[in-house]
């Protein structure tokens, strides 16, 4: 038996850290309910807001690096899964097929196959047309 952690184990612990950070910078209290992803969404959306804009900011390189919102993702997609997974069940995986090359955190359910952490990446860098509180709803219709 190997003590190396899953991927699961990865994904649980992304999750605390995000019920951690969204208690302490936002006061928003995650109790891994459906309803606590509108509280996720809105914190997404004060990240969102906070990236610096435009030619200036990119040229000087302002605002986060891209390993902090890559941590970021990790830790509310991690949440947003583990959502999921205690409403209506998954698995967590390494997802080699949609990018080659590649392994990407994936959450399967049956046939049926998310990205959570590509999801929260995308709510912030493309704002409410990826709110998350709207995909789990699309989501979890045909999760359980």
């Amino acid at each position: 038996m190997s003590d190396k952690p899953t991927v699961t184990d990865m994904m649980v612990a992304y999750a605390q850290d995000a019920v951690d950070h969204a208690q302490a910078s936002s006061g928003v209290a995650l109790d891994y309910s459906l309803d606590s992803i509108k509280g996720v969404d809105e914190i997404l959306e004060k990240l969102r807001a906070a990236l610096p804009r435009g030619f200036w900011a990119k040229l000087l390189g302002k605002g986060p690096s891209r390993q902090d919102v890559d941590q970021v993702c990790k830790m509310y997609g991690g949440y947003l899964g583990e959502v999921f997974r205690t409403v209506g069940g998954g698995d967590w995986t390494l997802d080699t097929e949609i990018v080659p090359g590649q392994n990407m955190i994936c959450l399967r359910n049956g046939d049926r196959r998310i990205w959570p952490v590509a999801k929260v990446y995308r709510r912030i860098m493309n704002g409410s047309e990826d709110n998350v509180w709207a995909y789990s709803q699309v989501v979890m219709e045909d999760w359980k």
